[in-house]
């Protein structure tokens, strides 16, 4: 399946690097507002082969529908970083499912400029239903490998699942880590280093970003926070136990605190080198 021409829908980061990697490729790309009302002309003249919607989760759904009643595109894909909530609405709503495919380049854009080489070997996933038609998967296939993406085709509960452990919950997380710096205190800022920043650098996207990604997929991320609450547990009470030297209980804290540092180190081993931009940053 070959795409000559296409349309995204959006302004964000990787509507402008899905439009550049398109561009390179002589692809015709049409940029387009989410409303179509704000488009001129309503559009374009004919439906072009992929329209890519660039929306928030919550927003795939609708303006899906829109532009599918202005007869936008032959097939559509979003780049949403949750799965199931544009699914449910696509299922439930007005939108044709026939030729949508839910989709999800899982790069970290945050604070970088649109680059068509963002896509390059990562992961592109891709979750078609069974409503899906064939020649739609086809297409957004055709746009990963333009993109330069890896493709990954997998169920939409399960990519909500993956992105709860891989990136919303230790979003979630850096943000207890930097809400411990409000109000700033000068003499503890003057001892931070570039590891905290690097810890807590996915909170500089703001709540705006965040908020509808941890509420679209709240039930995953807190099965993954209620895992790191019973580990704090531990951690909390072998250091408690540590606070008193020389005692049989300060023997036992050391074994558990071992114990979980142990699994924190083989966690880390098992992760997938790269090349800094994998820390899960892309929602």
């Amino acid at each position: 399946m070959m795409l000559r021409t296409a349309a995204v829908v959006g302004s964000g980061v990787i509507a402008s690097s899905v439009t550049a990697a398109l561009g390179r490729h002589g692809v015709d790309v049409l940029l387009l507002p989410e409303d179509p009302a704000h488009a001129d002309a309503g559009g374009p003249r004919g439906p072009v082969d992929l329209a890519v919607l660039d929306v928030r989760p919550g927003g795939v759904g609708p303006v899906l529908a829109a532009w599918q009643r202005r007869g936008l595109a032959y097939a559509y894909t979003d780049v949403a970083g949750i799965k199931s909530v544009p699914e449910r609405d696509v299922a439930h709503g007005p939108a044709d499912a026939a030729t949508y495919v839910g989709g999800h380049p899982v790069t970290d854009l945050a604070g970088r400029d649109a680059s068509a080489g963002h896509f390059e070997g990562r992961p592109w996933v891709l979750t078609p239903t069974p409503a899906t038609s064939q020649e739609t998967l086809n297409r957004a296939l055709a746009l990963t490998a333009l993109c330069g993406a890896v493709p990954v085709v997998m169920k939409s509960a399960a990519h909500d699942d993956a992105m709860a452990r891989a990136a919303h919950a230790p979003y979630a997380m850096a943000a207890l880590l930097a809400a411990r710096f409000h109000p700033a205190v000068p003499e503890v800022l003057r001892l931070t280093g570039p590891e905290l920043r690097d810890a807590t650098r996915t909170t500089a996207a703001g709540p705006e970003a965040w908020s509808d990604v941890l509420r679209g997929n709240a039930s995953a991320v807190a099965e993954v926070l209620r895992e790191v609450s019973a580990d704090l547990t531990i951690l909390l009470d072998a250091l408690d136990g540590l606070s008193v030297p020389e005692t049989e209980a300060g023997d036992e804290s050391m074994k558990h605190l071992r114990h979980l540092l142990e699994r924190a180190h083989d966690g880390w081993a098992a992760l997938p080198a790269g090349d800094g931009s994998r820390g899960g940053g892309r929602r």
